[in-house]
């Protein structure tokens, strides 16, 4: 009778894979995946179902902070047989790790956040047909794409691409990409102050071989202003009406047109 009661009592203690997966929020093929990895062991029944024990739960709970602080299934498995030395080696380099990653977290996140604020900004000029603004960027220098350092900058953030135009001859048109003041190498552009600029969007069609509505709004322009140089700045691409499109901020140079 007692030998059928510790029977009982034990079987209760069991878990199948699913109430593992279930209770500790793991799919059943990350918890079997481990266990090939000998990061732990589970008993097998007759029917060659896994039966887990309160301490394979222990055990399991164990591998998940450990992943979650970053280690690897090579680190994990060698974490047991770790002295105080290798145990403060393995922390610092999951400090390390870890610290690397959360920097490149908010270097994602402040790119995501830059990408809703050119976003926001393309639904703003959809709306608003003409502005005056600042330009907010000191100059513009040539862009190559042989230029590794200045295609490096552009993988990394796409807005600080900009075509430079002199509206006299719409033929000008240069690549170019931003740098501060005072860049030591050639430019198209320096910011000058006192100058007025006109501000408004520009689409252009990428499957049409980027023709843009450029002309038609610099028409518009003339017909008030004596319209310069031509900044046009890139923000985003996205499908409009079917179609792809880059969306481009211009910052037009424009005096007023003589009475």
């Amino acid at each position: 009778m007692k030998k059928t009661e510790n029977s009982v009592k034990r079987m209760k203690e069991l878990f199948s894979i699913r109430e593992v997966s279930q209770l500790l929020n793991v799919p059943a093929p990350t918890l079997r995946f481990w266990e090939e990895k000998g990061l732990f062991s589970v008993e097998k029944q007759p029917n060659r179902y896994r039966s887990y024990t309160p301490q394979d739960l222990v055990r399991i709970a164990d591998v998940m902070f450990w992943r979650d602080l970053g280690l690897s299934i090579r680190e994990l498995g060698e974490l047991e047989a770790c002295s105080m030395e290798e145990y403060a080696r393995l922390m610092e380099h999951s400090h390390r790790h870890l610290t690397d990653r959360l920097a490149e977290c908010r270097r994602m996140l402040e790119r995501t956040e830059r990408q809703q604020a050119h976003l926001d900004e393309v639904m703003r000029l959809s709306r608003c047909r003409f502005g005056m603004e600042e330009v907010p960027f000191e100059a513009v220098a040539p862009f190559d794409f042989r230029e590794q350092e200045k295609l490096i900058r552009y993988a990394q953030d796409p807005s600080c691409y900009v075509r430079y135009f002199d509206t006299r001859d719409m033929t000008t048109e240069a690549r170019g990409i931003l740098v501060p003041a005072g860049h030591p190498g050639p430019l198209l552009w320096e910011k000058t102050p006192g100058r007025q600029w006109l501000t408004f969007l520009i689409r252009e069609r990428v499957e049409h071989s980027y023709a843009s509505d450029v002309l038609d709004t610099l028409a518009e322009v003339r017909e008030l202003y004596r319209p310069g140089p031509l900044l046009a700045r890139y923000l985003i691409s996205a499908n409009e009406g079917g179609e792809r499109i880059d969306f481009l901020k211009a910052y037009l140079q424009v005096e007023p047109r003589d009475p």
